[in-house]
């Protein structure tokens, strides 16, 4: 089932984001739905719910990408990763505190693209980069990472009360 919603999300999330979001830019820069969707999910479930939707989500995204597929698959992996281990640490604490996954897996996220597409020969400013789109995209998907986390975790009740739970 997992599977299902995880197509479901990257599906319709990349159509979100490459039309919708698109258009109507904050700071200047789009809304990532689909990144932060993954990070949020990899912080609120195992670590391999999470790769299920960053390949999805990957893909989905690729598709409507000029960069080479399979670049926003271990992009988002890589988040994804990140984003597991940080919940997995600050779960104990205090259930809240997984939102401080977000702002730290979209930087991975913007990171590990950027050093892709540096890898691939495509030409990258990174001063002006981070600066003007990167600063601003991970400070718009830290403010939308908290209600998608609430949406999400209702989502993620609804299909397994306790995900942590041994098969």
């Amino acid at each position: 089932m997992n599977g299902y919603i995880g197509l479901a999300v990257a599906l319709v999330g990349a159509l979100l984001q490459a039309t919708v979001a698109a258009r109507y830019p904050i700071l200047g820069v789009q809304l990532d739905v689909v990144p932060v969707a993954v990070i949020a999910w990899s912080a609120l479930r195992r670590f391999e719910d999470g790769l299920v939707w960053a390949a999805l989500g990957g893909l989905a995204l690729d598709l409507f990408s000029a960069l080479p597929l399979g670049s926003s698959v271990v992009a988002l992996a890589l988040a994804a990763l990140v984003a597991a281990t940080i919940a997995g640490s600050l779960r104990t604490i205090h259930s809240w505190l997984i939102a401080l996954a977000i702002p730290v897996g979209a930087l991975t996220y913007y990171l590990s693209l950027t050093l892709l597409m540096a890898l691939g020969g495509m030409p990258v400013s990174w001063v002006d980069l981070y600066r003007g789109v990167v600063g601003p995209a991970v400070l718009i998907d830290t403010l939308l990472g908290p209600p998608l986390l609430i949406v999400l975790a209702w989502l993620s009740s609804a299909i397994t009360p306790d995900p942590w739970a041994p098969q």
